[in-house]
């Protein structure tokens, strides 16, 4: 039986451990923070409040094969409740609204009822996402001599991977109005459609409007301590609170309590940077791609239930009230962060399992960068945090008539948080920025440095918490065969 030993408890860790111990493997994960899941948590308020970090909407839940595999493999769907919104999302903007339907027919048909005379334009954009999203399916399956032919089954792939989101719509439609509404979401993925892969943006918005979003019930870390509940069920072994200082080929030191362990390893699978990772074993390592941004969360408590003060909403609401085209986003992204537009997830909307049923919690996320904060003092950083809610909910009120009134918790969460509690170079929540030049590529799953050193997570594909279960999947799948 192969030991093995997973730096870092995010999901890809966590899915990763969870396939191999389930199949044979001795697995022991270690994980420096009390709980695991990175963004994949929760913690609790006084007032009854559980405050979701990380999940608004999974997408691909019953519809990616990966996801469905891995579901599948570990019974997550007769462990887990997914709720569904009614809809994609929906967005403020200086010329209106707009309520995005998650279901690729309907959004199709909403979308040329507001724009009959970019029917063409829409019909094209969708044609597109879906050409892509067959390129990317057929990927796994390929065999060796169709590789040959790949400039032929795989064109789409081709011809879009060097293009910017901007560089394609440029050619799609000049309508800014449409643009805009079109990339409302762009912070699911980047800070700006100018500088995020078409293929990204291709595939991860074919799969909303093909299967939907979905949020887990009483929290994405439901999803988190399930997939530790099976590493433990058959054999393994997670220790939270655990500090890896130290990596060599076949041992791992890591620190607890003040005390040093040693864990002797097989293989050792890191969910953490590869900067950091090479850091453990004092090798020296170059990070040659750009990093992600990170984000600014606003937690909010009610003490009242939204829904039931303001009647059915979005459960997803842009906030870009000053903006008329998408061309404006980057510019709002070189604002102040308090200046910034955002999306609102009104968890209230939901059978969330969230708060009791008279309250609800929603948040406020804000693309960010942590050089807007790592020099500011305690107060400074206090004050800016302060003026972030005031802000925050001075737009809110707009749309919430009153909404301050019944504000029972607003606590913000900074680039520092994530960095402090994820321990992502720079905060970053995605791992590596998806800009054309860096997201068609082929995925790390093992060093060419340490010959049983292999990685999963983020930096392996991309952010995001389908992406992060899909590398632990890929990395599990590689694992398997080498050691066959």
């Amino acid at each position: 039986m192969k030991n093995i030993v997973i730096i870092g408890g995010g999901l890809g860790g966590l899915s990763n451990g969870a396939l191999l111990a389930k199949n044979g493997y001795k697995v022991t994960l270690l994980e420096q923070h009390s709980i695991v899941g990175g963004c994949a948590t929760i913690f609790k308020r006084k007032g009854g409040f559980t405050c979701e970090v990380g999940l608004h909407e999974m997408n691909g839940v019953y519809t990616s094969p990966a996801i469905k595999k891995v579901f599948g493999e570990l019974d997550v769907y007769n462990n887990m409740e997914f709720i569904k919104p009614d809809e994609f999302f929906k967005v403020y903007y200086k010329g209106g609204s707009f309520v995005m339907p998650d279901n690729k027919n309907q959004a199709i048909k909403a979308l040329k009822q507001k724009f009959p005379e970019e029917s063409r334009a829409i019909d094209k954009y969708f044609k597109i996402l879906e050409d892509i999203t067959k390129c990317y399916d057929k990927l796994d399956s390929l065999k060796w001599y169709e590789m040959l032919l790949f400039p032929i089954l795989l064109y789409p792939i081709l011809k879009y991977k060097s293009k910017s989101v901007t560089d394609v719509f440029d050619t799609l439609t000049s309508n800014e109005e449409l643009r805009l509404i079109l990339n409302a979401n762009v912070g699911y993925y980047n800070d700006s459609p100018d500088t995020l892969c078409f293929l990204l943006h291709a595939i991860a918005q074919n799969s909303y409007f093909k299967g939907g979003g979905y949020f887990i019930r009483g929290g994405s870390y439901k999803l988190s301590s399930y997939f530790e509940k099976v590493i433990n069920d058959n054999g393994g072994e997670v220790i939270i609170k655990a500090d890896v200082i130290k990596a060599s080929k076949n041992e791992i030191i890591y620190k607890k309590k003040g005390e040093e362990y040693t864990l002797k390893a097989d293989i050792i699978v890191s969910n953490i940077s590869p900067k950091d990772t090479y850091r453990l074993y004092d090798m020296p390592y170059e990070e040659k791609l750009k990093l992600s941004e990170s984000i600014t969360t606003v937690y909010l408590g009610f003490s009242k239930n939204l829904k039931e003060v303001y009647g059915k909403q979005s459960y997803s609401s842009f906030l870009f009230d000053d903006l008329s085209s998408d061309k404006e986003i980057d510019i709002m992204m070189k604002r102040d962060v308090e200046d910034r537009g955002f999306v609102f997830a009104d968890y209230s909307q939901l059978d969330s399992g969230l708060t009791s049923d008279d309250k609800s919690f929603a948040e406020v996320c804000i693309m960010d960068e942590l050089c807007n904060w790592e020099s500011l003092d305690n107060e400074a950083y206090k004050n800016k945090k302060e003026k972030i809610i005031e802000k925050v909910l001075d737009k809110l009120e707009i749309h919430y008539p009153n909404i301050k009134e019944i504000v029972e918790l607003a606590e913000v969460g900074t680039p520092k948080t994530m960095q402090r509690y994820l321990r992502t170079p720079n905060g970053t929540a995605y791992g590596y920025k998806p800009s054309p030049e860096q997201f068609f590529r082929i995925p790390k799953l093992k060093s060419d440095k340490v010959y049983n050193l292999y990685f999963a997570g983020q930096f392996v594909l991309g952010g995001g918490f389908s992406a992060a279960i899909i590398s632990g999947n890929m990395c599990y799948e590689k694992i398997v065969e080498d050691t066959k």
